[in-house]
């Protein structure tokens, strides 16, 4: 999370994390039959074991903990988009409207982040949009003079783009002071807020 004007990290939650650089050297046992799982992966990532390791926790720290008591389920991409293709424009609409803001409050509530729009922002480019956690997405995020630009990408097709627009403006509208403004695409969905309307 970043404050438009210092460019510099807001003091929350979701940022402590990256704030402390601090390591500890702890020793602890495990399966042999796991620890030749963590060489071989290590080994096709390019990465050491140490590293593979610190990302598997960091995972589990920002994420699996909080998503194992949110009962979050795993479907393939294929199953989901056939759910997606069975159900109308309208209907993925309302269902994104009608989710979004309690939706999206909930996440940041069980984060334990306050309820505001950087809070939004991080749950946008890490949470929902990273490439470590829930996937819904791939999120980019510029900055472009007054406003804040989030483009989406996404490979489930034009019901996806619908669902999100609507339940990311609903999750929207108590936290800016005036309209988002948004378009979908078949793969992706573009956001823009306007620093004016942001409330921090």
């Amino acid at each position: 999370m970043f404050d438009r004007g210092r460019r510099t990290p807001v003091k929350g939650s979701s940022t402590r994390f990256k704030e402390r650089q601090r390591t500890i050297t702890r020793t602890f046992r495990i399966r042999e039959q796991w620890d030749d799982v963590l060489h071989e992966e290590a080994e096709r990532q390019g990465v050491s074991v140490n590293v593979l390791v610190n990302k598997i926790l960091r995972r589990y720290t920002l994420f699996t903990r909080w998503a194992d008591k949110g009962g979050v389920m795993s479907f393939t991409q294929l199953i989901f988009r056939r759910i997606l293709e069975e159900l109308s424009d309208e209907s993925l609409a309302r269902a994104g409207t009608a989710s979004g803001h309690s939706d999206m409050l909930d996440i940041i509530n069980m984060l334990g982040q306050p309820v505001n729009y950087d809070s939004f922002v991080y749950l946008l480019s890490e949470y929902l949009g990273g490439s470590d956690f829930c996937r819904w997405f791939t999120c980019f995020h510029h900055i472009q003079r007054d406003e804040d630009v989030f483009h989406l990408q996404h490979t489930l097709g034009r019901g996806w783009s619908i669902y999100l627009e609507n339940y990311l403006l609903s999750s929207l509208r108590p936290l800016i002071k005036g309209d988002a403004e948004s378009k979908i695409y078949d793969f992706a969905v573009n956001l823009k807020v306007a620093s004016s309307h942001t409330k921090r």
